[in-house]
């Protein structure tokens, strides 16, 4: 599968022509992560936004004490990375291969000179990352509701 067609599987870019597929897919290149290899840790300066190609990229958060949560696992056409794209912070969580995997990676500012040259596309592409992202929102918005009923059932 070239990466056209991945990136038109991709929730975030689904909506976008054939045209501006292949646009989006000259600045994209295809990086390998052999197993274990990490993609990037939590706190480190965000500066790529990921497509999963295929394998599998676990998606840790650190509890402190060297403690860790493993909080998603993320399979083919999925996207990762975006949050520090979109408001130049570091890294919320660390990113890992748990299998080998390949991802689509397009640079930031790659990614940004696109998205200017077509705002049509940017359009897209910016109200399919606020559905993403409204829906976590809501869902953990419903999570911390059940947890804080779940403690104050237990005071």
């Amino acid at each position: 599968m070239n990466t056209a067609e991945v990136l038109k599987k991709t929730y975030i870019f689904y909506t976008l022509t054939d045209d501006e597929l292949a646009v989006l897919s000259e600045h994209a290149q295809v990086v390998d992560f052999p197993k274990d290899s990490v993609i990037f840790r939590e706190g480190e300066d965000g500066g790529s936004l990921y497509i999963v190609k295929s394998g599998k990229i676990a998606v840790k958060k650190s509890l402190g004490e060297g403690r860790e949560a493993n909080l998603v696992d993320l399979t083919q056409f999925f996207f990762f990375g975006e949050i520090s794209l979109f408001d130049g912070g570091k890294r919320s969580a660390t990113c890992v291969a748990a299998e080998d995997s390949a991802c689509i990676v397009i640079e930031k500012a790659d990614f940004w000179a696109t998205m200017r040259a077509n705002p049509l596309s940017a359009n897209k592409v910016y109200r399919a990352i606020l559905s993403v992202h409204t829906n976590a929102i809501r869902r953990a918005n419903d999570r911390f509701r059940k947890f804080l009923g779940q403690a104050l059932d237990n005071v």
